[in-house]
């Protein structure tokens, strides 16, 4: 199989490219992918305030 220079400079890009988007993506979508992980602040407040009403 032969690969010229320019295959590898292709393949090279797609790679860098997979890895920016994967890092866009995350960015994008932090505060939900920690939530997931995280209790809610919010239910606990509101339970709270439940309590003492």
């Amino acid at each position: 199989m032969y690969l010229d220079p320019g295959s590898g400079s292709v393949l090279i890009q797609a790679i860098l490219a997979a890895v920016l988007g994967v890092g866009v993506f995350v960015k994008i979508y932090w505060g939900k992918i920690t939530s997931l992980f995280r209790p809610e602040k919010n239910k606990i407040y509101t339970q709270q305030e439940d309590i003492e009403d």
